[in-house]
């Protein structure tokens, strides 16, 4: 998939998930929310004329502006429901009358505009900056120190001194910046909530990407951090779709994944996580998918199929299961 059919910022995606609202009233139904300058969008798919009750549903979500290619790979995705295509016209190999007839599928493709947009790159491949660079990029440069800055659920300008606002922030209102997947106040809890209080999903997919320095692997399904804690029935299921991704992305050339594992989080990053996802984490099965960020081992098109398999394979099991 070539530059022009990246489409990851939000002049990008906007226009074309509008356009998909206009021309399938009949398949597609928008939720939304605008904190600030621009508008987080959920895109639910699926045929209207077919009762939800009985349908098998899955919610995949893309939190971070740092993290680019699970919104391409949502986007890829739905061009191929709705359209018929993947974005450079490659005809879909998914059978998307079955797929729309049985499924409702709620996509977030980027959950964070606001960071995305003010990204000075379209993708991260690792041919123009260190590890540290991209780093300081996402979450910024502490203005007293020159290092980059620390990772919080939120944080204000009358309170920080920063040089440079990192991506992965999400501006909620004139002072305050918030990390989408820690803090209730962002756009992507918001749409979460709402969501969840209307459909009672069989599964949700968290899109992300990370460095995986100094690791031979370039990608990885993550289990929840409370693993050992939850329903062994949830935990079963989780197992299973964690591995059938984790094979699927074996067939693939130049990928390596990691077997499944636990978020290991600790200390204050593993409490944001009891605090704002313990109640999904014991609703219903929930995987996080990782795939190499920043690095020439993972091209963007690989960090996008990687992405995109994901989905496919988390399609293809409410298919089987339906």
């Amino acid at each position: 998939m070539t530059e022009r059919f990246w489409l990851a910022k939000p002049h990008q995606t906007e226009p074309k998930i509008l356009e998909w609202a206009r021309k399938y009233p009949q398949w597609t139904h928008l939720d939304m929310v605008r904190p600030w300058h621009h508008t987080a969008y959920a895109i639910t798919v699926t045929d209207r004329d077919v009762p939800d009750e009985g349908k098998r549903k899955c919610l995949f979500a893309v939190p971070h502006g740092h993290e680019p290619a699970g919104t391409v790979a949502c986007m890829n995705v739905l061009s191929q429901l709705l359209d018929g295509c993947e974005l450079d016209g490659t005809p879909t190999t998914l059978d998307r009358e079955r797929i729309l007839r049985e499924t409702l599928l709620t996509f977030i493709p980027d959950a964070n505009p606001e960071g995305r947009s003010r990204s000075p790159e379209d993708w991260w491949d690792g041919s123009k900056y260190t590890n540290e660079e991209f780093l300081k990029f996402a979450f910024g440069i502490d203005a007293r120190t020159g290092e980059r800055f620390k990772r919080v659920d939120r944080w204000r300008t009358t309170e920080e001194r920063v040089s440079l606002v990192g991506i992965a922030y999400e501006r909620i209102d004139e002072t305050t910046y918030v990390e989408p997947n820690r803090d209730w106040g962002s756009s992507f809890f918001r749409l979460i909530h709402l969501l969840t209080a209307r459909h009672r999903y069989d599964q949700f997919l968290d899109l992300h990407q990370t460095e995986f320095e100094g690791s031979p692997h370039n990608c990885v399904i993550l289990l929840p951090v409370i693993w050992d804690e939850l329903p062994q029935a949830i935990r079963a299921i989780s197992q299973a779709w964690a591995e059938d991704i984790t094979t699927a992305w074996r067939q693939m050339e130049n990928a390596n994944p990691q077997p499944p594992c636990a978020l290991g989080y600790t200390g204050q990053q593993r409490a944001y996580f009891e605090q704002r996802w313990g109640a999904l984490y014991r609703a219903y099965p929930q995987l996080t998918v990782e795939v190499q960020n920043n690095h020439p081992r993972t091209p963007p098109d690989l960090q996008r199929r990687l992405s995109e398999a994901a989905i496919r394979v988390s399609v293809e099991r409410l298919m089987v299961k339906g």
